[in-house]
């Protein structure tokens, strides 16, 4: 029996938070920079990037490094880098690619082991590029250099001065120093969303635009911000993975928010993705089951990222879903009501008595029912004093506060109120339109409460905060299945030159312990008489082979078949067209049909997937997918996405099926992917469930090509 309660889909994965094994800091914080490349001349990133450095109040030395030896912005120049001074800890390449790789046994000879490769011309551009890039990987490897880039625009840390960007001074709002921190595949979106966040007055704490990713990436840079006491919330763009399986657990390990946004969704998205960073975009629904699975929040654009950084930066975690919704116009209430409670959010109404106490100082036209409705006749103390009011009670967890402008009550005297008076001890979102939104923005930025020009975005943000605090996983009661027999499967595949067919499969399954319908070949016309007195009516014949892939669609069975004189005619029918490849197969009684399966996918390893099953299950797409190994209460999760869970719980009346039997296959589909490299793929479609059992009637298998 296995208790799955601490029950794992797949092998056991590790629950201790991943740590970088190398000092990263001076990427950030260096005591001195080497720009290789920078001289005077006109459109020179070296150049540039000493200008940002002075423009930043870099507090180190920055030396130059240019065979030329011609000053820029009066910095210490030299002409080779065995000249460098020996307190140099990160060096900027600022160099064309074919320059790159001979600097890496100077610096190394030199003490330097930081170094950023700024600029293109390695594995995106095509073969002759990702040569030069391996030959630098390995060369780096073997002088100890950790790398950013290339093809890549570097590190900003606001809290350091520090930043390796080639921009013009000005070309961006540089946000102050906070406590978000950024992480990009794009030079582009890293640098329009640094301008936004600055515009917005959004604090950073560092941002890494890392491009190709020839040593340092997400993985390792997630590790170094999770454990970073300065950082609060994450913002990740991400075109495709390198390590699935690190990134997986890395993200799995941190209590952090992470804002995601992935490029190349779409089949075109990921080709263009390729062009972009010479690596594989991953499915993107596997990729929306490593989001669920390990609580990331997935974003639709620069804007939803900026709103999500902006609402997590400062606002303290929600204590539950409660929200108290406050507006000077009725239907906007009513809509954000809407809003709040499509999104999973509840808005209660206050106690009879706290109503009744407001009702007893206001207007009678004011409503105090959640959502409170001030009216074009609201004042700035009134509003301010409705809110200090029904916060004070303890029954909300979150204030959503959206004004609208043209009234003479409330007016943008109403911001430095609410500065002063406004709770620091639960979240608080606010929406304002017209010029009240500048205006509050101005006021209560600086605090960190985040203020939206309209009232969906400030409902979008609040639900975010809310969402995150909610995804604490679930437990689950103990219980007990019987565990299907693994050993079988050991060393099975090995028997084979070529993908195991249908039935050779469900023998497997047979050994294991798991049902399957009993089955005769039918390789001549006594074996039709065999296969009746063997199994009985009624029995189903079948064609099996490795290019059968749709049965029905082939006509390649025959259901039902009651009588003998029906077998030997079908068979005929069968035999001449597929000889030696028809079977005969015990009828099973109805039930519900599932499809369970299994693929490996490139970047994320072993996917195990759920739903609703037999013909139409391309059509009804009723689907859920979760990457392997899993915990007991991601698959809860993941298998209550699927409508057709609320049938195996029992619906309108009707039994619940027997979900212990399938969480034990499911369990055993997992082992058996994860021990067994050489599968690509696997399908049971239709698995037929019921109260008391199930059974698997297809099976198909396809092995990985080498």
């Amino acid at each position: 029996m296995t208790d799955l309660n601490v029950m794992t889909f797949g092998q056991h994965r590790p629950e201790e938070a991943l740590k970088s094994q190398v000092d990263l800091s001076p990427f950030f914080a260096p005591r001195s920079v080497a720009v290789i490349g920078a001289s005077p001349r006109k459109g020179n990133l070296g150049k540039y990037i000493v200008q940002s450095l002075i423009h930043h109040r870099y507090p180190g030395t920055i030396t130059t490094v240019h065979p030329k030896g011609e000053p820029v912005e009066q910095c210490p120049v030299v002409t080779q880098i065995d000249q460098l001074p020996n307190t140099v800890d990160l060096a900027i390449a600022a160099v064309s690619a074919p320059h790159v790789l001979p600097l890496l046994k100077p610096l190394a000879a030199r003490g330097v082991h930081h170094l950023i490769i700024i600029g293109g011309g390695f594995a995106e551009t095509g073969e002759a590029g990702e040569i030069l890039q391996q030959q630098i990987q390995e060369e780096a490897r073997r002088r100890h250099i950790r790398i950013i880039g290339p093809n890549g625009m570097g590190v900003f840390s606001a809290a350091d001065h520090f930043n390796s960007f080639f921009l013009k001074p000005g070309a961006v709002d540089w946000p102050l120093p906070g406590t978000v921190a950024l992480i990009s595949q794009s030079g582009a979106f890293l640098m329009h969303l640094l301008d936004h966040l600055g515009h917005r007055g959004v604090g950073v704490h560092r941002a890494v635009n890392f491009g190709n990713r020839v040593d340092i990436g997400e993985c390792e840079l997630l590790e170094e911000f999770g454990n970073d006491p300065e950082v609060k919330v994450i913002g990740l763009y991400l075109e495709s993975v390198q390590d699935g399986p690190r990134f997986l657990e890395t993200v799995r390990s941190m209590d952090k928010p992470i804002f995601i946004f992935k490029g190349g969704k779409t089949e075109h998205g990921q080709r263009a993705a390729l062009a972009h960073s010479a690596s594989l975009a991953g499915a993107y629904a596997v990729f929306q089951a490593v989001c669920r699975q390990t609580g990331m929040i997935e974003v639709e654009g620069l804007e939803q990222m900026i709103d999500a950084l902006q609402t997590f930066s400062r606002q303290p975690r929600a204590r539950s879903n409660r929200v108290l919704v406050v507006s000077n116009g009725g239907g906007m209430g009513v809509l954000l009501t809407d809003l709040c409670e499509q999104a999973g959010l509840i808005v209660p109404p206050p106690s009879e008595n706290d109503q009744g106490a407001l009702r007893g100082r206001y207007p009678a036209f004011y409503s105090f029912r959640n959502p409170v409705d001030l009216t074009g006749s609201g004042t700035n103390e009134q509003c301010v004093s409705v809110v200090e009011y029904l916060l004070a009670g303890g029954e909300f967890d979150a204030l959503l506060l959206v004004l609208l402008p043209g009234t003479e009550g409330i007016n943008e005297n109403i911001g430095p109120m609410l500065k002063d008076r406004l709770p620091d001890n639960l979240p608080v979102v606010i929406g304002a339109y017209g010029g009240l939104y500048e205006a509050l923005n101005r006021h209560l930025g600086p605090k960190g409460i985040p203020v939206f020009p309209n009232g969906e975005r400030a409902a979008r943000g609040l639900e975010l905060l809310v969402r995150h605090t909610r995804m604490d996983q679930k437990t689950y009661g103990k219980v007990e299945v019987p565990s299907f027999d693994p050993a079988p499967t050991k060393g099975w595949l090995k028997s084979f030159d070529r993908n195991p067919h249908e039935m050779q499969i469900k023998n497997l399954l047979n050994r294991c312990g798991i049902p399957v319908p009993q089955h005769f070949h039918l390789l001549k016309r006594e074996d039709a008489d065999c296969a009746a007195d063997y199994l009985g009516f009624p029995l189903t014949l079948k064609v099996v082979g490795p290019a059968i892939l749709h049965k029905t669609e082939m006509r390649a069975i025959r259901g039902e078949i009651h009588d003998r004189k029906t077998l030997i005619t079908e068979w005929e029918i069968l035999y001449s067209r597929w000889p030696g490849q028809v079977w005969a197969e015990q009828h099973m009684t109805e039930g519900l049909d599932l499809m369970v399966g299994a693929h490996r996918d490139p970047h994320f390893g072993p996917v195990l997937l759920f739903g609703t099953g037999g013909s139409y299950v391309e059509l009804y797409a009723d689907i859920a997918r979760c990457v392997i190994p899993a915990s007991l209460e991601e698959w809860h999760s993941c298998l209550r996405r699927t409508r057709v869970w609320k049938i195996i719980e029992g619906y309108r009346g009707k039994p619940p099926l027997n979900q212990n039997k399938l969480l034990a296959f499911l369990n055993w589909v997992a082992d058996w992917m994860m021990q067994e490299n050489e599968i690509q793929s696997l399908d049971f479609n239709p698995v037929r469930l019921y109260e008391k059992d199930l059974v698997v009637l297809d099976a198909k298998m396809t092995r990985l090509l080498h």
